[in-house]
């Protein structure tokens, strides 16, 4: 991921690798204080076992957890951490959408059935029961997810607030062709802790590539400016 520290803020964006488990304890230690809340951006997930290492700090911490633009599998995992859970506040037509599914092999793409529900009956406080998370932790296509919006920030009015997507659907048919989840939604579920948003700077993009990015590192090919830098602050 990118690691961008803005004090108070983190911001997490990119794809999830193990060695941002390092970077995250790296940040902790540097920041330690003045750090009381993460926002994740753009990222559809990665590796699993970081991701959830990751969140257990977050709420060991009592952090606050901040999302804005798509933050699917590790990212959402992640993000179930904060013990306060928000949407930013929406800006221009970045759309936020929460994606959760099981975990997968790398090498071989298959799901793994040893994965217990317990990480997200207790991150959210049992708001997610063991029936509902098996639904979407057992979905045979990686590609597949349960998709979580905020009721203020949909693209269309018949967008659902929740639905669960095999993985084989077109992209451009998923209201069409997933299952809508009536009276289900992020609030009732326990992924956010409230429907009031956050008003949030807009980060730098994050890495595209699978490496670790971090903004205080001055060294080698992962040296990237503070966002203050990048802001002209």
């Amino acid at each position: 991921m990118s690691f961008y520290a803005s004090p108070p803020y983190l911001y997490l964006g990119g794809g999830v690798v193990r060695s941002d488990w390092e970077a995250w304890q790296e940040a902790m230690q540097k920041f330690d204080t003045k750090i009381d809340t993460i926002v994740f951006h753009d990222s559809g997930g990665g590796d699993s076992l970081a991701g959830r290492k990751i969140g257990e700090d977050i709420r060991t911490r009592k952090l606050g957890t901040v999302v804005l633009g798509r933050c699917s599998s590790a990212c959402a995992n992640m993000f179930l951490g904060g013990v306060t859970r928000q949407y930013a506040e929406q800006k221009s037509k970045v759309h936020t959408v929460f994606g959760y599914h099981g975990s997968y092999s790398k090498e071989t793409k298959e799901l793994n059935r040893k994965k217990s529900p317990d990480y997200f009956l207790k991150m959210t406080d049992g708001k997610m029961s063991e029936e509902f998370v098996e639904r979407f932790i057992r979905l045979e296509n990686k590609k597949g997810l349960l998709r979580l919006v905020h009721p203020m920030q949909l693209l269309r009015a018949s967008e659902p607030l929740a639905m669960l997507c095999k993985g084989d659907e077109e992209r451009n048919r998923l209201e069409e062709k997933c299952e809508r989840l009536a009276g289900v939604d992020a609030l009732s579920k326990g992924v956010v802790t409230t429907w009031d948003t956050r008003d949030i700077q807009t980060p730098p993009s994050a890495t595209r590539e699978k490496i670790t990015v971090k903004s205080w590192d001055t060294t080698g090919k992962s040296a990237n400016p503070s966002i203050d830098e990048l802001a002209g602050g």
